[in-house]
């Protein structure tokens, strides 16, 4: 299992995040590299959590989540559950997505061989920004401009 406490960073355009990845934490822009990673973006204005699952060459399973509570407001724990047919994505121990992985041999084979290292971020787009991923998550994401600053996280190890 693992899992992190923490409260998001709140406002428009800013991502608080909670990941597990086999190559490093890096986004393969060149999409030439395999990976596996498994995501929890948490947005700072909305309840929305958008969950992800890639393999393959950037192949995205991704789903929404909703909580019953404001993340930016409280610490809250956020953790994955690794089995050899699912992954849970659990809230405060509650699963809110599960996802059946017997066909996806290369998240199957990262479980295994414990390669998923974990990882933590925060991060914002402004309206200047290239427009990158899926229209869904970025329309969601909103931009900073405007924001109020210091946007802040809170993690606990």
């Amino acid at each position: 299992y693992h899992s992190i406490r923490l409260k998001a960073a709140g406002g428009p355009g800013v991502v608080s995040t909670f990941y597990l990845s086999n190559n490093g934490g890096l986004y393969d822009k060149t999409k030439t590299h395999p990976w596996v990673e498994l995501d929890f973006e948490i947005m700072g204005n909305t309840a929305g959590i958008w969950t992800n699952m890639f393999t393959d060459i950037a192949v995205e399973h991704n789903a929404w989540i909703t909580v019953p509570f404001d993340v930016t407001s409280a610490v809250h724990e956020y953790g994955f559950e690794l089995s050899d047919n699912f992954i849970a994505f659990k809230v405060d121990g509650i699963a809110y997505r599960t996802v059946d992985i017997r066909n996806h041999q290369d998240v199957r084979a990262a479980i295994w061989s414990s390669s998923l290292q974990e990882f933590i971020s925060v991060w914002g787009k402004s309206a200047s920004d290239p427009g990158e991923g899926i229209m869904e998550f970025r329309n969601a994401m909103g931009v900073l401009n405007g924001n109020r600053f210091p946007a802040v996280a809170e993690y606990i190890l």
